[in-house]
């Protein structure tokens, strides 16, 4: 059995799982944790394209069309199994009153100036009023006409305005959806992102990501899941740099890295983010409380049917995921597939870390072999400290059989499952015979006995295959 190991210190890791996934104990009842309120259903989304005086745009309102709204449409469809389905129209160019200059911000989250924010923002929707009748949409996507990159154009690529830059304070429960009123008399306070118009697809859907979550409590939904204060302190923002600051997460999710290479689709989202927007249901997840023992099958993320998440809850607002992680077109750029284990904890801030991988193998950098599994070079052990263990049973196709036990039941587990894998890689070779077509059956029958977690039957069954 291969210990679980992840990005933190030993000592941290520890005692964080020692909360997160290995007792519920005794303490004050965990606050519930936060569900976007109305990013289900059609979103009319309205894209306003903005140039300035000293800046030619580069690209055609075509062309805006295609890379911001057409992209992120297909993305969210295809990522939402249509749970989420976005509309909208693209407007534009118009002129801003100011130089580029008077509006550009710091590329770094931690130093972006909120006045600059509130004038790019005011000015355009005063510049776009005449136009638009801005209650007839739920989100707006702001594009600057400027190439960005690192020291040149508007500063920051992409970003999100409302709930986010606008706001005085985005953490501790201070951001709020703010109202920005027109010189026309017009009010708007849905979602607001900005993004230059070179941005990654990626870029987009992860903050529109933030708008569609809005605020519940002083908080947004959808967090970033990267580490916000450490993005500011790497150095230029490049392709290269992403893994410096993306460390809880990597790739598993775009709240945590927007892209992994230019010609690339952005990665999907975690279950943790689908379960916050509202895209996996109650009957889709198995609960297991830390001493007992359940199996589950479980489908890929990316798929959405069936079961996809086993949550085990902790205390103080903690609790683990388990998650199947596979390549499908709604989860394209996937390191390696396999059983996913996150570490959640919902008293944590906006970008500190909210989710963890829990990495089955650290020396690969940015999480490339983070998953468990029964294939070549995985290891199907999770061990998650004094109470919870986990097991990966076995494949079929894309589905995983997983048992989440006690460590004490584990072994006995771990031994059985082995068994099965091995008999049923012999038979499926093996001719049809009286004696091979008993042994497939009892393998069957095996295999059900586990799933119920009835192991001493199941072991039993075992017992009496004589294959090969």
């Amino acid at each position: 059995m291969k210990p679980w190991a992840s990005n933190l210190s030993l000592i941290g890791a520890l005692l964080f799982l020692a909360s997160a996934c290995a007792t519920t104990g005794v303490g004050p009842e965990a606050e519930r944790p936060l569900r976007a309120q109305h990013a289900l259903g059609v979103q009319r989304i309205l894209v306003l394209a903005v140039s300035f005086p000293d800046v030619t745009a580069q690209q055609s309102l075509a062309q805006i069309r295609e890379h911001v709204l057409e992209s992120t449409v297909e993305y969210y469809s295809r990522t939402s199994h249509g749970k989420t389905a976005l509309t909208g129209e693209v407007k534009g160019w118009f002129r801003l009153p100011r130089p580029l200059g008077d509006y550009r911000v710091s590329p770094y989250n931690i130093e972006v100036d909120r006045r600059r924010v509130w004038r790019l923002v005011e000015d355009t929707l005063n510049a776009a009023e005449k136009d638009v009748v801005f209650n007839q949409y739920n989100h707006i996507i702001i594009v600057v006409g400027a190439d960005t990159r690192p020291g040149v154009g508007y500063g920051m690529i992409a970003y999100s305005a409302n709930p986010g830059m606008l706001s005085e304070r985005l953490r501790r429960g201070g951001v709020r959806m703010e109202k920005i009123a027109t010189r026309g008399g017009q009010h708007f306070s849905g979602g607001i992102i900005v993004v230059a118009q070179n941005a990654h697809t990626g870029h987009i859907v992860h903050d529109l990501a933030h708008a569609l979550g809005g605020v519940v409590g002083g908080k947004r939904p959808i967090p970033d899941l990267y580490d916000t204060v450490l993005q500011g302190k790497v150095g230029t923002l490049t392709l290269e740099t992403y893994p410096k600051f993306t460390i809880f997460m990597g790739p598993w999710d775009v709240m945590s890295r927007h892209f992994v290479e230019r010609g690339q689709p952005p990665p999907g989202m975690s279950s943790f983010t689908r379960l916050r927007i509202g895209w996996i249901g109650d009957d889709q997840v198995v609960e297991v409380p830390p001493g007992e023992s359940r199996a589950a099958i479980l489908r890929p993320l990316g798929g959405g049917q069936g079961t996809l998440v086993i949550r085990i809850p902790g205390r103080w607002g903690t609790y683990c995921l388990v998650e199947n992680r596979h390549k499908l077109p709604s989860d394209p750029v996937l390191p390696t597939s396999g059983l996913l284990v996150l570490q959640v904890d919902e008293s944590k801030e906006d970008g500190d870390g909210i989710v963890r991988v829990v990495d089955a193998n650290p020396k690969a950098a940015n999480f490339d072999a983070a998953t468990f599994g029964v294939n070549a070079g995985q290891t199907p052990s999770v061990n998650l400290l004094q109470d919870v263990a986990i097991e990966v049973l076995w494949q079929r196709e894309t589905d995983l059989a997983v048992m989440v036990t006690r460590p004490s039941l584990a072994a006995e587990v771990q031994v059985m499952a082995r068994r099965i894998r091995e008999i049923d890689h012999q038979l499926k070779g093996a001719p049809q015979s009286p004696s091979s077509t008993q042994a497939r059956a009892d393998l069957t029958a095996a295999k059900e006995l586990l799933l119920q977690t009835k192991v001493s039957d199941a072991r039993a069954m075992l017992e009496r295959i004589r294959w090969p």
